[in-house]
């Protein structure tokens, strides 16, 4: 079991270059972001720039822990671009990663770890009577580890394997920890709408809908154990130079689980499977939010046509915007029998072995293993549900001058850390951009990693790519980072039509032509 946390736990800090940037402050507040702003506030489909606007492909990769820090002598834009020196790769051309390479705090306080990412898949956000409402229709899966609550010995032994000699003999009693690793799809239907246009106050609201699909989950919520880390006892290892040990549990107290891989081999995008109970699980999630903008010169953005009095729609309007918002409400229910596993158990002495962990296939290859270790067979009834990563979201962006602007960003994760499921990053941006329709380039200043990490970063869009990181140095690997991410997409749309466009049958105002038939 210790050997498949640790191989997720290097793949994903050694290779996933935090977190929603989950948030993606550098490239999401624009007014210009389109489908990237929904995932923030849903509001933002109506009154866009845009006419209409389609996400082609998106991704991002975070992690962020509180427990090592990335000090290998490459840098992770290095792994990325596969250019670290040969002197750190193997006679098969394999970057190596030894251990070694994660330097750690050690405190005696628990630790957690939070890692993962999205893909932003084919999406389309629209306008409705002249900006008035929008819809935008949305896909993406993502990816979300989180490990809490890890006692500083049991995070040790993931992080650095049996092999670290301060592990070895002693017995850690009072052991706890969770992890939760979910893979998830989603649907999402935003529809907004202006609620309020009296001049200078302006008002939009918004919803989103989501079909939530579980693809994968694997856990394990570890209380009131022990463990000692001792030689194995096997023949066949007495002549090693590195002696070989293994995890002896003195008193464990566990529930474990995880889905079998067919869950997501078995992907059927048709109604019924999307609607149904066919995958491993499935649920209903919901964002809300409003914005409000404070507009003290819209005369200047307003004109009349036959009567009316409208907006121009391919400007910025505000002086200040404030916008604020749910995200992530609902959960994910796994109820599939046909591809979930589970134990609960409570042991004493009882052996992790290295032989026992090779050699697996699949999820169910481990599962299997595991019990082997714990001397216990088969499935209990499977059924759980996770959480969704619900946060509050706050936002202020100011108009210093044209083009010119500065938001501020507040994420609060509001899933207790014990809870069953996945859960946000917290953190607080300031983010100065300039922004034009064709390009746009910002600095996010953002406190990450639960308030803990400052970092400056940098984003940019030219035409339709976009692409950015919240923590430039952890990138480049300066000062051994604990907490990094990466993101970029592609995505294009129609612009809104200037006042002077809304009828090409009739010449501008001071054209000749308009002259010449004008009444005198």
């Amino acid at each position: 079991m210790q050997k498949i946390l640790l191989l997720l736990f290097i793949f994903l800090l050694a290779l996933c270059p935090e977190g929603r940037a989950q948030h993606l402050p550098g490239v999401a507040m624009g007014n210009y972001s389109g489908i990237n702003s929904l995932y923030h506030n849903p509001a933002f489909v109506s009154d866009n720039r845009y006419s209409v606007q389609i996400n082609v492909v998106g991704t991002q990769f975070y992690t962020a822990n509180n427990h090592v820090k990335y000090n290998a002598p490459y840098s992770f834009l290095g792994l990325l671009t596969n250019s670290v020196s040969d002197k750190y790769r193997n006679e098969r051309g394999a970057v190596l990663f030894p251990r070694t390479y994660l330097k750690e705090k050690l405190n005696g306080n628990d630790k957690y770890i939070n890692a993962g990412g999205d893909t932003r898949l084919p999406s389309i956000m629209f306008q409705l009577f002249k900006g008035k409402a929008g819809i935008g229709i949305s896909t993406r899966a993502r990816y979300i580890l989180n490990m809490s609550g890890l006692s500083e010995p049991l995070a040790r032994l993931i992080s650095k394997t049996t092999r670290l000699e301060d592990l070895q003999g002693p017995s850690f009693g009072n052991q706890s920890g969770q992890l939760h690793f979910n893979g998830v799809g989603e649907i999402a239907l935003t529809f907004g709408g202006v609620v309020m246009d009296n001049e200078t106050d302006f008002v939009k609201v918004g919803v989103t809908v989501k079909r939530m699909l579980g693809l994968y989950n694997a856990h394990a919520i570890v209380k009131n154990s022990s463990f000692s880390v001792l030689p194995d006892p096997d023949p066949k290892y007495a002549n090693l130079r590195v002696p070989m040990q293994y995890i002896n549990a003195n008193q464990i107290d566990v529930q474990y689980g995880m889905t079998r891989d067919e869950g997501f081999q078995n992907i059927r995008p048709t109604p019924a499977w999307l609607l149904g109970g066919a995958p491993p699980g499935s649920g209903w999630g919901f964002d809300i939010g409003a914005v409000y903008e404070y507009r003290p010169d819209i005369n200047k953005y307003t004109y009349t046509e036959k009567g009316e009095r409208k907006r121009d729609g391919t400007k910025n309007k505000y002086l200040y915007r404030v916008a604020v918002s749910l995200t992530d409400i609902g959960r994910v229910h796994f109820k599939n029998p046909a591809y979930l596993m589970q134990q609960n158990v409570q042991a004493q002495d009882k052996k992790f072995l290295y032989d026992t962990f090779q050699k697996m296939e699949g999820s169910e290859g481990v599962f299997n293993a595991i019990n082997e270790s714990l001397d216990v067979n088969g499935s209990l009834a499977p059924n759980f549900k996770s959480v969704l990563p619900m946060a509050f979201q706050a936002s202020v962006d100011y108009n210093v001058q044209p083009n010119v602007y500065v938001s501020g960003l507040w994420v609060q994760n509001l899933i207790s850390q014990d809870a069953f499921g996945m859960k946000a990053e917290s953190v607080v941006a300031v983010t100065p951009r300039y922004e034009h329709k064709w390009y746009e380039i910002s600095v996010p200043l953002t406190l990450m990693n639960r308030y803990r990490t400052p970092s400056i970063g940098l984003a940019g869009r030219v035409g339709p790519l976009w692409i950015g990181t919240d923590h430039l140095t952890g990138l480049l690997n300066i000062g051994n980072p604990r907490a990094f991410n990466l993101y970029f997409g592609l995505s294009a749309g129609l612009f809104r039509k200037a006042p002077g466009e809304q009828n090409q049958c009739w010449p501008p105002e001071d054209s000749w032509l308009r002259r010449i038939f004008s009444k005198r």
